[in-house]
This record gives C-alpha cells, structure tokens and sequence, in this order.
C-alpha cells in the first residue's frame, strides 16, 4: 500500500482555473475523457499481467518464504515505478475489475472466501490505500491539497498546504468514479418490493437513499472483488448521526435535535426494512444489523443530492461541511466529472470546506443530526419554537427553519420570529390579525413597524418565556446526560456539545431581550 499523494504539474493543465484558461482547456479536456476509454482498455492487460504475477508471488510464498518475500518486494517495486511513471494506466474503478462491468448478473458468491472489509469501530482507515487507488482510476488534485486529521484519524478531511486562489481548481474525480442511485438502479433492476415498502413509509422521493444502500451493501459483500474496496476501506466505522443513536441518546436532546435524529433512525429502518425484499443480498447481511446500520449511514453522511438523485464522489467526500466558512464548490463538465473549485481564496493550513446544503447553513441541529458533527461556525440557529401549529399564513410571512433564527455571535434576533409571534398574540382579533398579516406579506414596512411598536410588550414578554423555559429544558437534559456512563453511552459528549452550542446562543439572546422586555412591562 502506498500513500501516492503528489501531483505533477500536469495535473494543473488537466484542472485549470476558473478564468478564460479553464474556457481554453475544455477542449483538451474533452479529448482526455475520450482517451479514457482507450486506457481502460489497456488498464485490462495490464491487470491480466498483475494477476499472473500474484498467482506467481502466492506459489513462490508456499514453496519458499524467502524467495517468495524476495519476489514480493520487487513486484512492489514494480508497482511503485509503474505509478510514478503513469498514473492514468487506469481510469476507471470498473477497470480494476472488468466482470463488474457485466449487467443483469447481480449474483453474489457466498461461498467465496470473507475478504470483506473489518467494520469494527477500532479498525483502522486505510487512507493511504484509497489514495494510490483514487490517484491510478484518473482523480487529479493540486498538490497542496492534503488529508489530514485532528482525533487520530477518525475524522478525516481535506486541508491545503499552501494558500489557494480563488477559482483554482483543487480536485477533479472522473464520473466513473461515482456510486449513484440512478446507476444501483440500472445494474440491479427495479425492486418492485422495495419501492412499494419505502413509497408507503416515507414516499417515492426515498427510493434514490435506497438505492444507493443497496448499492453499498453490494459492494461490501464482494470483499475485495468490489472495485470500491479501496474506498469502502478508508470510510468510518463510527458514526454519531441520528440513525447511530441510541434509545438512551434520545433522551438527552432537546426537542428539534430529537425528532431531525428519529427521522433519521426511522430512514435507516425503513431501507434495512426494504432489504428483506431483496433477492440477491445474502441472508447474513439483510439479518446483520451492524452491516446493514454502517450502509445506510455511509449514505446518509457521504452522498450528495443532485437533481433527485444521490451520489457518493469518492474524494470528493473527504470535503467537510462550512457553514459560514465553505471556502470551495463542487461543479460538473459537460461529462458528469466532478470539478471542486476555490469559491474564495484560502490561506495556507485552511481546511476545505464545502457547503452541504441551504438547509445545513442555518440549522446546526439538522447537520448535527444527519451527519453526527456540531457545526461551529454556523451562525445561527433555530429558535426551537417547535410548537406553533402550521398554517399556510404563518409558513407565508416565515415559519421556516431557515428563516425563524437566533444569531449566535450577536444575540439577535430574526424578524420573522417577532412577525410570527405578533401573529399568534393578534388571534384574538382576527380584523387585526389579518390587517398585519396583509401589510407582511405586501411589504407595508410602516404598517408591520407600527403593529410591532404598538404590541411590544407583549411580543417580547412572549419570547423572553419561550427563551428562559429552552434553557431550563436545556438545564435538565443536560444533567440527565451527567447521570449515564459514557462507556455505554459514547455519543453523549457530541450531545452535551450540541445543546451547549445552543445554549450559549439563547443566553446571548437573552442578553439582548431582557432588558427590553423588563423595560416594556415597567412602562405598561
């Protein structure tokens, strides 16, 4: 296994930057992809040539253990001197093992010796692996970029080593790369069971997560004849989202993280649900909670949705979520091949980090449920007001996640969680309610001030209780989460850093609010 991390200059001309060079360099991009058909084919000899040399090495082995040590370590020599001197012999995953090409025939060996990978949770990631494998199937990187890690290599992520500008290209992974539920469902067939079973539980938008599983699953059961065994073998087996948690975890979170956590929990049970109407995934693995729990949070926490879709880019799942910090963009060429660009220009030692998604840029417990990490620099967070009864007039002037919002540096507050508490307060007198709702919804910006001026009291007496009754409840889940044992319950220091990160942003809300609230009610 060898840690081919470097790039030549080369690979700078294969991803240009962002400017009229990245227009001049489409079309020689374009002719490398048609070459790549050409590779993979000679990508097959030379796997017939790696193929006799092993049998060779394993028969030396049995016959003599020092010749065959010896024969080893100059077939491995000879791979190290191919590498270096041509890193595109193989452009394709599929190349590595060309049956896997084969469609219809989804049958697995069972009686095929295990060569699957060690899910235990202290098993190692083999990174280094992963990189020779990614490096010869065509993925290109600038040769700052680097994976690293803070917890000993449990998280592991993308980091530049040298100041990155803007617009420079760090990454590009070629399509056939991926793992996509478009592409599961094509090599799999339809799964008529499945899809009844998932539309009926959670509806028909589910059945790309399945697919995708299902498609994990499979390759984990080939061993090390899947050609995503590098891969699979650089992922985590630990995993602290809400489909990992436990019963005990649960009790422990305030309201939003516990039900964002469940819906979660209840994903992977429908999907290892599904399973069961599989027919060419062994019984050991349908039955095998742990394989099947590991899959689905593989998915959950590594793929992208795109267009309906789902896809796994390996490497390019090494990029961390940003907040209030992404500092790069992923975007696609005209073959489907992944491009990671500098959105802005990073200092040296940065990590990487790209956006998840608009939903995960306002609402940490959301990242914090389906990826199982507290997202810091998100800068602010839902104001857990969980139980207004939805109405499409509140959803119209802001009941939204994403728009309801307690800022976390500043304490303040957003306007729409004062329209719609004003709302709520003005229920009793619905001319006057409606009056407000209008001069919200058609900008009557002196209207909406002037309703906001006259029930001040009110509105703000209304929040500093929701917001002294949160950090109670936080107060209390807290001190439950001191009673457990974290040997059991090894996930709760996550939690505890979850409901602090929320906690500290309501007591600067608080800051902010009581004077104003304890000012309004003297007055009154």
């Amino acid at each position: 296994k060898f840690g081919i991390v470097g790039r030549t200059s080369q690979s700078q001309e294969r991803i240009p930057c962002l400017s009229e060079a990245r227009e001049a360099n489409r079309g020689a991009a374009r002719r490398e992809h048609r070459n790549v058909i050409e590779r993979c084919a000679r990508s097959r000899s030379i796997n017939k040539h790696r193929e006799m040399w092993t049998m060779r090495v394993a028969l030396a082995m049995r016959l003599s253990p020092i010749y065959g040590g010896i024969l080893l370590q100059f077939f491995a020599i000879i791979r190290i001197c191919c590498a270096f001197h041509s890193h595109k012999a193989i452009s394709s995953p599929l190349a590595l093992h060309p049956e896997r090409q084969r469609t219809g025939d989804t049958a697995l060996n069972n009686n095929a010796p295990d060569t699957r990978i060690d899910l235990s949770e202290s098993a190692p990631r083999d990174i280094n692996y992963m990189q020779e494998w990614a490096y010869n199937c065509g993925v290109q990187q600038a040769e700052s970029l680097q994976l690293t890690s803070d917890d000993g290599w449990y998280d592991i992520y993308a980091t530049t080593g040298a100041e990155v500008a803007y617009g420079t290209c760090v990454m590009y992974v070629p399509s056939n790369m991926f793992l996509t539920s478009y592409g599961a469902k094509q090599e799999f067939g339809e799964q008529e069971g499945a899809e009844k079973l998932i539309g009926n539980l959670a509806g028909a938008d589910q059945f790309p997560l399945f697919y995708l599983f299902l498609k994990v699953l499979v390759e984990y059961e080939r061993g090390q004849d899947s050609s995503w065994y590098p891969w699979l073998n650089s992922l985590p087996r630990y995993f602290s989202n809400g489909a990992a948690m436990t019963p005990s975890c649960y009790d422990c979170l305030p309201p939003l993280a516990a039900k964002l956590c469940m819906e979660e929990r209840v994903g992977c049970i429908n999907c290892r649900q599904a399973l069961k109407t599989v027919d060419f995934v062994s019984d050991e693995i349908k039955k095998d909670e742990e394989i099947t729990k590991w899959a689905y949070n593989v998915v959950a926490t590594r793929s992208l949705e795109v267009n309906g879709e789902r896809i796994i880019i390996p490497m390019a799942d090494m990029l961390n979520h940003g907040s209030d910090a992404h500092n790069v963009e992923i975007s696609y060429d005209e073959e489907g091949s992944c491009l990671v660009y500098a959105a802005a220009d990073v200092p040296a030692g940065s990590p990487l980090r790209m956006s998840y998604g608009d939903y995960y840029l306002t609402n940490p417990s959301a990242t914090f449920a389906r990826y199982g990490f507290v997202d810091e620099t998100c800068p602010s967070t839902f104001c857990k007001m969980m139980t207004i009864t939805p109405s499409t007039e509140l959803r119209a002037i802001g009941l939204s996640f994403s728009r309801m919002l307690f800022y976390k540096d500043t304490g303040e507050v957003s306007e729409e969680v004062f329209d719609i508490l004003l709302y709520q307060i003005l229920s009793e007198n619905w001319q006057v309610q409606k009056e407000f709702y209008n001069a919200c919804i058609n900008g009557d910006t002196a209207t909406k001030s002037a309703y906001h001026q006259q029930y001040q009291g009110e509105t703000y007496g209304k929040l500093k209780k929701h917001v002294d009754s949160f950090l109670k409840e936080l107060d209390e889940l807290n001190e439950k989460a001191a009673t457990k044992d974290l040997a059991k319950h090894p996930r709760l220091p996550l939690i505890l850093a979850h409901n602090n990160f929320v906690r500290e942003t309501f007591l600067r809300v608080k800051e902010q609010i009581d004077p104003i609230a304890a000012q309004t009610a003297y007055n009154t």
